[in-house]
């Protein structure tokens, strides 16, 4: 009777055992494919994923091979990967940066391309990197791909008319379309600058310098606006960030400060 059962027990014991075999020849062949992937070794990757490497394994913090592939500028790795099912969209869990953020942070500017080929909703970042990195080929790039969404490329313009050294930029962008944000009065900023404080007694003070507009919450750091009326601006370099102010008989009374889906009310002090 006891053998009888110890069959099944067996059974069990031994597909456990294949199982965990599998899997841990599974994780070698992915350490082995990260160390091609590493090294730039496009015939290895190769052979590596032949032998069922996985394309989108998940190495420290959720980084897949092509982070790896972008950071290090491995261009015919990252083809072979795209070509394999490489999924562009993964951010890792530390800095929650993507392959397209290894590759223009390191400026691997062959890179960008064909990433964002495979995901062109990266192109509004794209122009704005390669704006703020002065790296004209990524902002012509992004504007020959088009798509850009018609805030962005008002920013951008409004970034580089204010920079001198980003003249070239400018005449990019506005060939491209983008406009400019709309002039606002000198006597209309300035009546808004002074300080305001929420109901919680946060405050916040409003400048404007040589028609240039800032926010400043106690604590953090200035926040640059662009107008996109007369009443309202958003940050330049902020997403989601944008600040409504309430003008009551002739006079401003206070100011709402929109943070993604939270609405801080400032009452002007």
């Amino acid at each position: 009777m006891r053998s009888k059962h110890l069959i099944p027990l067996l059974a069990i014991v031994l597909l456990s055992a294949l199982v965990g075999n599998a899997q841990e020849a599974k994780q070698q062949l992915n350490d082995q494919f990260w160390e091609a992937v590493r090294k730039g070794d496009v015939t290895e990757v190769t052979a590596l994923l032949d032998k069922g490497a996985d394309v989108n394994a998940k190495f420290r913090y959720g980084a897949t091979a092509l982070f790896k592939a972008a950071e290090r500028g491995h261009l015919e790795v990252v083809k072979l990967l795209l070509a394999r099912g490489a999924d562009v969209t993964v951010k890792d869990t530390f800095y929650g940066a993507s392959a397209m953020t290894w590759a223009i942070s390191n400026g691997h500017v062959e890179i960008v391309r064909p990433l964002l080929e495979k995901d062109p909703s990266g192109v509004d970042a794209v122009l704005m990197n390669g704006l703020g990195d002065d790296k004209p080929a990524l902002v012509k790039m992004a504007l020959e791909k088009g798509g850009l969404k018609k805030e962005t490329l008002t920013t951008a313009l409004f970034i580089a008319s204010s920079d001198p050294t980003k003249a070239e930029m400018a005449e990019l962008l506005k060939k491209a379309g983008a406009s400019a944000p709309p002039a606002i009065n000198a006597a209309t900023l300035q009546s808004y600058a002074g300080k305001y404080k929420s109901q919680t007694g946060t405050e916040l003070t409003v400048t404007v310098d040589s028609g240039s507009v800032s926010v400043v919450v106690t604590g953090q750091r200035p926040l640059q606006l662009l107008p996109v009326d007369d009443k309202t601006f958003r940050a330049v370099y902020a997403d989601g960030v944008s600040v409504s102010f309430k003008v009551d008989e002739g006079k401003v009374s206070s100011l709402s400060l929109i943070q993604g889906p939270n609405t801080t009310q400032f009452n002007r002090l």
